[in-house]
């Protein structure tokens, strides 16, 4: 690489980076148009792809950081993260989120077409890299889910520094190597550990085979650059142990199990199948992973495609060397992206390949001997991406620029192919930050509301949404929110300030809901596919149950719903005004036959009664309520049974007594 001037037919570089980023942005735009319309209200990337289970959990970690401007050590990616909270405070977290991942299209584009125009000296050659780095599945898929990972604009800059480094070593370069250090490691982690296992490598073949210049290899360039990267590391463990000083002492508290890397890694034919959010090739490319064990969770670490085009077009300046041509300094520098290439490609596979009774090792082997907090190796294939995206750029310039005109047929059509390849739209990757689409019509409603999400808090992107409602929001945990399918729900949640529930298509409790909203004080509102809203419509209740205690999880039946005890349990009355006289009225069944039980109200027993195997309505007279909580005791005189121990069916929980339907009447005017 050299600082000769351009042609005089060709744009200038910092003209040719300007058009490479207003392509990619104009791109970028069409890509994610959704979510450029709604900012502040849909997220870029398919959830199928980045796994059902959680499909927002990574994305809302990240914006509730920016939300409260707190990431947990040793976690923070200053680079990323702190213009994120600037942003947040101007716009919003969720837009703030959007403008760090969309950003990066046009930014990688840019950065590529800066280092392809350096290695290649063609800016058609660039223009080429550029875009096609841009729009790397790799960089696609990561952009759905981890915007710190999908910074690739960082590595293509840390390359073109370091080899200008090393073809004229001086305090300018020197100064802007170790800035570009500093940006690619605190961007993203794992942009840290790739240059840092790649950089010997980069070094070593680029002065090997000194593409800038034949003879012009330069030796003290290369001391100086290598002792400046030394430097900048001593630099880095000195400032790792004194702001998160347990990465180096105890690393093995952040280590993941070796078994994962496993599923983490790619496969080196991952890189010829296609995305698996394709348009085209989409659902055949995920069942073809589906029977090779690969879930939906794990789809998005083995986006490492490469376009067979752009392979085809990297293997012309690659055949052109391996025939002696070295009059170009695009043929020249082929052998130093091809070895980067294939060192990525390497280090990106699982640990170990078993053949036979022969046991292979690979570089992640070792890697994860030394740095056991990183699992996800399939992440060197952005290098491989950026090196096929160069040696593609150099493909095209050569043929392009071939007499006649089938160089240039040649390299139109393979170009096309390319953008079918690629792909990036339609259909359109988006989806919406809120959980369902019954979320999104609440968070649009004005004025204050209090809304029960009936979802236990077992997902982590439910608990994150609920600040990004717009609106007060619980989700179902301890008591007394336990679960939504307890009789007489509108009341208790009028009571506690409730104006809607949300119910989650397919949950436990829908199909009971959907029955019994109006006798439990609840009236249907919109419904959607994904959920649908209940309004509170109960009126306030003099007094209610608002907990149980001792009991097992909710089960459902046709009609209806009820929850087991063991030998005791109890249930927390509420009285809204007091005193009160009370009467409390239970369906209840027993197991496996006849049980006596009695009641207790705050611990002084109020009577008893026998229980049946099939249900039954009892009134128990529980005397006078005071205002505010009340214990209501029910006690078995005998333990429960095992269930497996009657019905043979696996269950190994402790059963006495089930409570159906239940009601608080006051007999009190």
């Amino acid at each position: 690489m050299t600082d000769t001037p351009a042609p005089a037919c060709e744009a200038s570089a910092g003209r040719g980076a300007a058009m490479a980023f207003a392509a990619a942005l104009l791109g970028t735009l069409l890509m994610a148009a959704p979510v450029v319309i709604a900012p502040s209200q849909r997220l870029f990337g398919r959830g199928d792809i980045l796994g059902r289970e959680d499909p927002n959990r990574d994305a809302l970690i990240v914006i509730e950081g920016l939300r409260t401007g707190r990431v947990p050590a040793p976690y923070l990616q200053p680079v990323t993260d702190l213009p994120g909270r600037a942003l947040a405070r101007l716009v919003g977290p969720v837009t703030a989120y959007n403008v760090l991942v969309l950003a990066t299209f046009p930014l990688s584009a840019a950065a590529a077409y800066l280092l392809a125009r350096s290695v290649l000296e063609s800016h058609l050659g660039a223009m080429v890299a550029g875009l096609a780095y841009a729009f790397l599945p790799f960089h696609v898929v990561q952009a759905g889910g981890h915007p710190h990972v999908a910074q690739t604009q960082w590595i293509p800059l840390y390359f073109l520094v370091l080899w200008r480094s090393v073809d004229r070593p001086d305090l300018r370069r020197i100064a802007l190597l170790i800035a570009s250090v500093a940006a690619v490691v605190l961007s993203n982690f794992y942009g840290g550990l790739i240059a840092a296992v790649l950089s010997p490598v980069a070094l070593l073949t680029y002065a090997a085979f000194s593409p800038a210049r034949p003879g012009e290899r330069s030796l003290r360039g290369l001391a100086v650059t290598a002792m400046a990267l030394a430097g900048a590391g001593g630099a880095a463990i000195v400032l790792i142990r004194y702001f998160a000083p347990g990465v180096l002492s105890s690393p093995e508290s952040l280590s993941f199990a070796r078994a994962e890397l496993f599923a983490w890694s790619a496969k080196w034919w991952s890189y010829l199948v296609p995305p698996a959010d394709h348009p085209l090739a989409g659902p055949s490319v995920r069942a073809f992973w589906a029977r090779r064990g690969v879930g939906a969770s794990l789809l998005e670490h083995q986006q490492v495609s490469v376009a067979w085009s752009l392979f085809i077009l990297g293997a012309v300046p690659l055949w052109m060397w391996l025939r002696g041509d070295r009059s170009t300094l695009a043929v020249r520098s082929a052998p130093v992206l091809a070895v980067l290439a294939g060192t990525a490609v390497l280090c990106s596979l699982s640990p170990e390949r078993t053949l036979g009774t022969l046991t292979l090792l690979r570089p992640s082997a070792l890697l994860y001997e030394i740095a056991p907090m990183f699992r996800a190796y399939s992440r060197f294939g952005v290098v491989v991406g950026l090196m096929a995206a160069l040696l593609a750029g150099a493909g095209a310039a050569i043929l392009w620029g071939r007499p006649g005109r089938a160089g240039r047929r040649a390299t139109v059509m393979l170009l096309a192919l390319a953008a079918l390849e690629l792909a990036p739209f339609p259909p359109w990757r988006w989806r919406d930050v809120l959980p369902t689409r019954a979320h999104r019509w609440l968070a649009s409603q004005p004025g204050p509301l209090r809304v029960l999400d009936c979802a236990p808090a077992s997902r982590a992107s439910d608990a994150l949404a609920v600040p990004l409602l717009g609106h007060e929001g619980s989700l179902l945990g301890a008591p007394p929110l336990e679960d939504c399918g307890e009789p007489r729900l509108g009341g208790k949640l009028k009571a506690m300030g409730y104006t809607h529930a949300v119910v989650r298509a397919g949950s436990p409790e829908a199909r009971w809901l959907d029955g019994q909203a109006a006798s439990g004080g609840l009236a249907r509102g919109p419904r959607f596919e994904d959920g649908w809203i209940l309004n509170v419509s109960a009126e306030p209740p003099r007094a209610f149950v608002s907990a149980l205690h001792g009991f097992h999880p909710r089960e459902y039946g046709e009609q209806e719903t009820w929850r087991w005890m063991a030998q005791t349990g109890a249930l927390t009355v509420v009285a809204a005004a007091g005193p009160v006289e009370a009467v409390l009225e239970l369906q209840l069944k027993a197991f496996p036959g006849h049980r006596r039980f009695a009641w207790f109200l705050n611990g002084r027993r109020r009577g008893e009664a026998q229980v049946g195997a099939a249900w039954s309505r009892h009134e128990l007279a529980l005397g006078t309520l005071d205002r505010g909580e009340n214990t209501v005791t029910l006690a078995c005189p005998e333990p429960g049974m095992v269930a497996n121990a009657v019905l043979r069916n696996g269950d190994v929980r402790t059963l006495a007594l089930a409570v159906g339907d239940w009601s608080v009447r006051s007999v009190q005017n």
